[in-house]
């Protein structure tokens, strides 16, 4: 069976992989660097002798895997790209989040990245064609088509040594599943910028911050709410997808709306929203241009709401439509990725 390591700093990418890797039948290892795994908690800026040390202390375990993937964050590859030479197996980059987070300055990984494109058993992956886009912008050129998050996960621990309660997982809802209208995003936009669930309680709809404890606890969510909202603070969100395989309809602002909300004050948007990227936000990617319910002002919530009760079966039939074509596809993806 072909053996996979996979190394990142967030959990939603190991969830979200896991499932992939479940369903081609591959053997997964797991490595979550908030558990001090590999890398220990919160160092995000991988050095050359971070990268060579790591390396030295792991190099016969890493090789034997036949495929070693690293996400959020792409400097986790540098562990292998510095020393690609000595690596026996195949290296997966999948770009989360920047492919340059905490290294702007860093020339020298910037080059070697830049050098990796291409070779023979390195496959650096955009997970988002933002991604992309921001490479270019520093001369790096990914040739590998996008590959999305497939937004599933299964009920089963990422290793022997999973800890949920480090990330804030541990625990379940017990009365905070109050259920009612609407689940509101917990993210920063949605509470600090302003208090979306007061606004929309004021149009006379019940509204709860969304306490999100992985999938698992999302679909438990979805069962008590008749829709999701969501001021956006990113290209991509692990919560798109999987909102749309649960089939829980979302109300957000259009592209145009977003564009306008993000040059406010204190609104946040990772790396910046710009009127030639707002399109490739994935809350507006084709499978949501299907679905999602946009609103060009907040005053528009009440009456789409009323949608959402209206047709829901329909959306949510959208939805199911849209998640399975995605799965499917992505699925194919990573099997030619895979060789599976």
């Amino acid at each position: 069976m072909t053996k996979v390591l996979h190394l990142s700093h967030h959990y939603g990418c190991l969830k979200d992989h896991q499932y992939v890797c479940d369903q081609l039948g591959l053997d997964l290892t797991n490595k979550l660097s908030i558990w001090n795994q590999i890398i220990k908690r919160d160092v995000y800026r991988i050095t050359k002798e971070i990268a060579d040390s790591t390396w030295k202390e792991h190099k016969d375990y890493f090789n034997s895997f036949d495929f070693i993937i690293t996400s959020d964050t792409a400097p986790l590859s540098r562990i292998f790209l510095e020393n690609i030479d000595e690596f026996d197996g195949q290296l997966i980059v999948w770009v989360c989040n920047r492919f340059n987070y905490e290294m702007h300055d860093d020339s020298a990984y910037h080059n070697l990245m830049n050098e990796s494109v291409g070779k023979d058993n390195v496959k650096i992956i955009p997970y988002t064609k933002f991604e992309t886009m921001w490479a270019e912008a520093y001369k790096v050129n990914f040739t590998e088509e996008v590959i999305r998050p497939i937004g599933v996960s299964i009920d089963k621990p990422l290793s022997e040594n999973e800890d949920l309660n480090l990330i804030g997982f541990g625990g379940d809802y017990g009365e905070d599943l109050k259920g009612g209208d609407i689940l509101v995003s917990r993210y920063h936009n949605d509470t600090l910028w302003q208090d979306s669930a007061k606004m929309i309680e004021s149009y006379g709809l019940s509204a709860d911050p969304c306490k999100y404890r992985g999938y698992k606890g999302l679909v438990e969510l979805a069962k008590k709410y008749e829709a999701y909202f969501i001021l956006p603070e990113q290209y991509s969100k692990f919560a798109a997808f999987e909102l749309m395989n649960i089939g829980l309809p979302v109300i957000l602002p259009s592209e145009e709306f977003i564009f306008h909300l993000s040059s406010a004050n204190n609104y946040w948007f990772g790396s910046g929203l710009y009127k030639d990227t707002t399109k490739v936000c994935e809350w507006y990617n084709e499978y949501y241009d299907q679905f999602a319910l946009y609103i060009d002002d907040f005053d528009e919530i009440p009456e789409t709401f009323k949608i959402v009760k209206e047709h829901k079966k329909k959306i949510r039939g959208i939805m199911k439509k849209c998640a399975k074509e995605h799965q499917s596809k992505t699925l194919d993806q990573w099997r030619k990725i895979y060789n599976v």
